[in-house]
């Protein structure tokens, strides 16, 4: 018989109902409150995994649903898991080193130039991955949000481009976006590229402010101002943005 797991409801007395559940298989759990009609589950790319209820949904209904959802988080999971594996010691980003540390409670602290992630020893494998996810994606939104925006400007006054105003993300499958309002989505795994692939993601998103397509006017644009800019392209395949 499948092993019938028994979430913790921690209720933290907050305006905006944001509650948590202490569950033995993934830990922590995000509870967000609205005035939705639905149970939904979703898990973000950081590894978080959030169930939205309705205001007035029970605990254990809110228990039922989570048990239900397990294969599905499990799945989900797993695929974030093998997405890349992080290890003591490793440079995140361009400024950052990563230090794990056991401790008696989790923790995750950007200090100069590290970012330390304290781990309980009694945490699962997947608890574990999670963890030192969000510790990578905090360095990694840290670098981003100073470097970024300041190189995507020094870009676009060499090449003659304009924008409304640039965003950070942590899409799971794109490295950037232009929209036609012109606001120039970027994700912060650019932190992860060398600067020569990160510079073409940023050309590339500006080039779309002139063509909003991928038509033989954009490359020809891009190229004048980026000559191995096919050449780019194809090496950005060897990455993915999802951290």
């Amino acid at each position: 018989m499948a092993k019938s797991w028994q979430p913790r409801l921690l209720t933290k007395q907050l305006s905006k109902q944001l509650d948590y559940i202490d569950d033995a298989e993934f830990g922590k759990i995000r509870l967000i409150r609205n005035d939705g009609r639905y149970l939904r589950l979703n898990i973000r790319t950081n590894g978080e995994i959030v169930i939205s209820a309705p205001r007035w949904t029970n605990g254990a209904k809110i228990n039922s649903f989570l048990n239900e959802s397990r294969d599905h988080v499990r799945r989900n999971l797993a695929k974030l898991n093998n997405r890349r594996q992080f290890q003591n010691g490793d440079m995140i980003g361009r400024h950052h080193q990563l230090v794990i540390q056991p401790s008696v409670r989790p923790d995750i602290k950007l200090t100069g130039s590290q970012v330390v992630v304290r781990i309980p020893d009694d945490y699962t494998d997947i608890q574990r991955t999670q963890l030192i996810h969000q510790g990578v994606a905090k360095a990694l939104k840290s670098e981003a949000s100073r470097y970024l925006p300041r190189r995507l400007r020094a870009l676009a006054l060499q090449h003659g481009y304009s924008y409304d105003k640039v965003r950070l993300t942590f899409a799971k499958s794109r490295w950037g976006s232009c929209s036609t309002g012109g606001t120039i989505s970027l994700n912060v795994s650019l932190m992860l590229l060398p600067e020569e692939l990160s510079d073409y993601v940023l050309l590339h998103e500006l080039t779309h402010t002139h063509h909003m397509n991928h038509s033989q006017n954009f490359w020809n644009e891009l190229s004048r101002n980026l000559p191995n800019a096919r050449a780019l392209s194809r090496q950005l395949r060897d990455y993915s943005p999802y951290i």
